[in-house]
């Protein structure tokens, strides 16, 4: 099955547009909230909230863009998150490219962590991973394609032009594996957030999805076309419910 993934990333790869990228402004700096639902039927609970901020910063010693991500479970959603979500992700500042990235977290009492470093020279990735209670992982991984952690998928996503209806392809690291994806642009949604000039983009996973269980395998992301290019919302259906995210002002 992962001969099968790694020969489809690399066609994806292959056949995959380049596309340039926006400028990243002012006012695409800052921090951004984020408030996370759960649907099931009438069922309508806050699962979770969370802060993503993007600010110009220095990476060994040359000039970065520094992403910090906060997210913490509400009430009965503790039990399904065992850890809050907390990132430091850096990226190059013009093409929006992740360089390094790194996931401390707490878990049943242990300290773990994840951890990857880009080499965008040698076109490889250097994974290092502690999930107690296992031990120390360590692995290098071949950058075939777009290939990046969930964090620097979704910051890159909004500064990518992508002309409406094209696509490109990506590769996410998640748990140890490399899932194969497809971004697509949409075009225009008038309806999803009024007042706001909102691009709808499909993500899709091949072979995987966003959830532990290979859930969330196709995700709509809506995102800001002004100067902001802030991520507005993501939506995916989960093998029981919905969740979604929305930004919140």
């Amino acid at each position: 099955m992962k001969k099968t993934l790694c020969l489809l990333a690399l066609l994806l790869a292959s056949v995959s547009t380049a596309f340039g990228t926006h400028p990243v402004t002012p006012e695409s700096l800052g921090p951004v909230k984020y408030e996370i639902r759960y649907k099931l039927g009438a069922i309508n609970s806050r699962a979770a909230e969370g802060t993503i901020t993007l600010e110009k910063s220095t990476w060994n010693g040359r000039e970065a863009l520094h992403s910090h991500a906060a997210i913490s479970a509400r009430s009965i959603f503790k039990l399904f998150m065992k850890a809050d979500y907390v990132v430091d992700l850096y990226l190059t500042p013009t093409d929006v490219a992740p360089l390094y990235y790194i996931n401390p977290f707490v878990r049943d009492g242990q300290d773990g962590k994840v951890e990857f470093t880009y080499d965008r020279n040698k076109r490889e990735i250097h994974s290092v991973a502690v999930r107690p209670p296992a031990g120390l992982v360590s692995e290098t991984i071949s950058m075939n394609g777009n290939t990046m952690d969930l964090l620097a998928l979704l910051q890159h996503v909004r500064f990518l032009e992508i002309p409406e209806g094209g696509s490109v392809s990506f590769n996410l690291m998640k748990s140890g594996t490399v899932i194969p994806a497809t971004l697509t642009l949409r075009g225009l949604d008038e309806k999803r957030y009024p007042g706001k000039q909102a691009e709808r983009l499909q993500l899709k996973f091949i072979g995987g999805g966003l959830m532990e269980n290979g859930s969330g395998s196709l995700i709509t992301v809506w995102r800001s076309a002004d100067s902001d290019r802030r991520i507005l919302g993501l939506e995916t259906t989960l093998s029981s419910g919905t969740m979604i995210v929305n930004i919140k002002e």
